[in-house]
Parts: C-alpha cells; sequence; structure tokens
C-alpha cells in the first residue's frame, strides 16, 4: 500500500479544509485527520528517517513550554489551564508528527499550487454568497456552506462575514508575493492577473479592517521576507514576458469591472475609508472599544502579577471576551505577555525567529526553491499581523501557519532541485 500518497492527500485535503472551511466541518476533517496519522504511523514504521530530526525537535520544544505554562497556570486557578491544553501542548506535537508531508519529493510545489487552489474557491464562493444576497445569483447556482453567513447591506458599504475571510490574511500576501515571483520570472499570466483584481475586490467588500490592512502591507512583507531570507529578484530573460498590450487590456477590463461592481452595489469609498479608519481609533472608534477595554484590563493585570512568568495558559482578568472561554481574547499578543510574561514573549518570538534562521539556511543550499517558499513566509507575516487582534492562534485550523517556517525548512533539503528550474 502507498503510505506516502494516503498520507498526502490527507494531509492536501485538512489544509484545504482548514482554509476554505475553518472551524466547521469536523465529522469531515476528523476521519481525514485519523486517515493522515495512521498513515504517517505506516511510514514512520517503515522508515523512521523521514522525519527531520530538528523540526521534531523544535515542535516538541514547544509543546512542553505550553504544557509548562498550564501546569503554571493551573498553580493560579486559571480557568482555562487544561483546555488550552490541546493548543499548547498536543497540536504542536501533531503537527510535528504530520511533518512527515513536507519532507515529501515536491511537497513545496504542491502545497503552493494547493494555496492558490484555495484562494481561487474561496474567491468563487464568497462571490456566489454575495451574489446570491444581492438578487444577482440564482438559486441555482448558490450552495450553502457552514461559513457562518452574515451579511449587511449598509448607506455607502457592504460588510460580510464567511469563516473563510480569516484564511486571506496568509493567503493574499502569498498569492501577490507568487505573482510578483512569476512576474520577475516573466512567467505570469492572465489568470493569475485576473486572481489577484478579484482578490482585491474581495478584500474591499470583506469590510474586515484586518484583511484591508494586511494587503495594503502586503509590499512591506514581502520585502521583510527578502531581507530576511536574503533573497535577490532577478528578472528573467529566458521567456518573452507577456505583452504589453494584454496586459493593459486586463487591467483596463479589470479597473471598469471593480468600478462597475462598486458602483453597482452602491459602494462609497469615503465611507469605507471612514469604517477603516474608526477601527483603529482605540480612543473613541466604536469598533474597538472592546479591545481597547481587554488591552487596560489584561496590561494591568500583568503589572500587577507575575511580570517575569505571567498568570499561566487558561489564565483570565474581568474583562472577558466570552463567558464560556473566559481565557480566549482578541489581542493575541498582549495576552502573551500576560499569561507567559516576558519570558514567554521571549521564547516564543524566539522560537519563530529560529524558524526563520533554519529556513534561511537551508535555501542557502537550495536558492531555486526561494520563490516558492518565500511566498509562504510572507503570508504567515500577514497572518501574524491579523492575529494581534483576533484569536487565530487558538485554533487548530490556523496554528499550523505560525509553526510553517519550522515546518518548511525541515523539507527543504528533501525536495527534488530540479522540479524549480
Amino acid at each position: 500500500m502507498n503510505f506516502i500518497k494516503i498520507s498526502s492527500v490527507s494531509v492536501c485535503a485538512l489544509i484545504f479544509m482548514a482554509l476554505f472551511v475553518p472551524t466547521t466541518y469536523l465529522q469531515i476533517k476528523i476521519p481525514f485527520l485519523l486517515v493522515a496519522i495512521l498513515s504517517t504511523s505506516a511510514l514512520g514504521l517503515e522508515n523512521n528517517r523521514l522525519w527531520d530530526k530538528t523540526t521534531i525537535y523544535a515542535c516538541s520544544v514547544l509543546a512542553i513550554f505550553g504544557f509548562l505554562n498550564s501546569v503554571h497556570g493551573q498553580f493560579n486557578d486559571a480557568p482555562g489551564a487544561v483546555r488550552v491544553l490541546s493548543v499548547m501542548f498536543a497540536w504542536p506535537l501533531l503537527y510535528g508528527f504530520l511533518s512527515i508531508f513536507a519532507n515529501q519529493p515536491e511537497a513545496i510545489l504542491s502545497l503552493s499550487k494547493l494555496f492558490l487552489a484555495t484562494l481561487f474557491f474561496i474567491i468563487v464562493y464568497s462571490f456566489l454568497y454575495i451574489g446570491h444576497e444581492s438578487g444577482i445569483v440564482p438559486d441555482l447556482l448558490y450552495f450553502e456552506l457552514d461559513q457562518g453567513q452574515i451579511i449587511g447591506f449598509y448607506e455607502g458599504f457592504y460588510e460580510y462575514n464567511l469563516y473563510s475571510i480569516s484564511s486571506l490574511l496568509f493567503l493574499v500576501p502569498f498569492a501577490f508575493h507568487r505573482a510578483l515571483n512569476l512576474y520577475y520570472k516573466s512567467e505570469i499570466s492572465i489568470k493569475t492577473v485576473s486572481l489577484l483584481i478579484a482578490t482585491i475586490l474581495l478584500v474591499v467588500l470583506t469590510g474586515r479592517r484586518a484583511v484591508q490592512l494586511v494587503l495594503m502591507m502586503t509590499p512591506i512583507f514581502i520585502i521583510t521576507s527578502h531581507i530576511i531570507l536574503d533573497i535577490k529578484l532577478n528578472k528573467s530573460n529566458q521567456k518573452k514576458p507577456i505583452k504589453v498590450f494584454y496586459k493593459i487590456i486586463l487591467l483596463i477590463f479589470g479597473g471598469l469591472a471593480i468600478i462597475y461592481f462598486l458602483t453597482k452595489m452602491t459602494i462609497d469609498m469615503d465611507v469605507l475609508w471612514s469604517i477603516f479608519i474608526d477601527g483603529f481609533d482605540f480612543v473613541e472608534g466604536e469598533s474597538s472599544f472592546a479591545r481597547t477595554a481587554q488591552f487596560d484590563s489584561l496590561m494591568q493585570a500583568w503589572l500587577n502579577g507575575n511580570i517575569l512568568f505571567g498568570a499561566g495558559n487558561g489564565a483570565a482578568v474581568d474583562v472577558v471576551r466570552s463567558d464560556e472561554f473566559s481565557w480566549a481574547y482578541e489581542l493575541t499578543y498582549i495576552y502573551l505577555l500576560f499569561s507567559t510574561g516576558i519570558v514567554g514573549v521571549i521564547f516564543y518570538f524566539g522560537w519563530f525567529g529560529w524558524g526563520l534562521l533554519r529556513v534561511r539556511n537551508g535555501l542557502q543550499n537550495t536558492p531555486t526553491i526561494a520563490p516558492y517558499v518565500a511566498p509562504m513566509i510572507t503570508g504567515v507575516f500577514g497572518l501574524a499581523i491579523g492575529a494581534a487582534t483576533n484569536p487565530y492562534f487558538g485554533k487548530f485550523d490556523y496554528l499550523w501557519i505560525i509553526m510553517l517556517p519550522h515546518l518548511i525548512a525541515g523539507g527543504l533539503k528533501y525536495q527534488q532541485v530540479n522540479r524549480f528550474k
């Protein structure tokens, strides 16, 4: 039996569902997860050298540190100390165990194609949903998924929600960086530019400030990735670039399409901009008031508590986001400081930096893979920024992304380098 193929297909299916239908359809995800675990176990019995030792070590260190912080929280009577063990301890070990997938000869290529395909499906379904709710798309062409659909039609703007919007924080920077690399290789196509135009339109329509901010910051993420990974872009002259005529026609039609949709939907860009700015007004902004209250309460509790080691995993303060999950806060990094202290912040940021350093060193030996790896790191930066005001790292569907540098670094030496030329 081809356990490598079974494991790879199962992991790819899990990644696709994690991004396309996050937090839902567990009845489908769990069987795929079990198949991935069983097939990976069979692979390990055949050849345990398929695991990268440094990656396993990195995941184990992360898990042990999370476990110790939960023990610390339990001693401090933190209400969520035990319940967060899945996030802080079990899942890092699971991701490390499944890292065999990243060590397959074509894993990086497969991931790159999978991310682009997932973005395409998210865009298509989002426009189907918006069009259906707007009366443009007939019932025959629309199918409803469990995506937490909510849409509002207001004066001058739309605002809608699908669970998959959060995935754009990773996929949008990834797609733009990948397109830039294709341009420098003179391989950019009309379908790639069309995908980017549709992505921009979708980001505008989401009304999600975090996603819009990440889109605007994407050039910064790209530059940061190239600096950290020591990558230099050299324009390729091996292939003829796409004709300027087609570029101009495509951009004109893309621009006209965006103007048409925004006008058709009576979108007022001034209103959109005002709403975007309001989200960053932490004094009088209506949408940021709750986060401001969380920030003040968490910081005060940290300053009055254990500054070095924090209150422990699962700890909570008077201001809560959810009565059921009192330890779940939107301000990820402020909560990290409160719960793990200065020592914890240094550890987690140092652990992430170590992963980036591993990727950088790995690319020195396989530079032809850099145009595929760097966009993934850019996507990680996008999610990291979005997570500053959203608890994405507390979810199985997104935690693996912040671990991606370590997972990729371990797999670089196993890739078929000739496939990246």
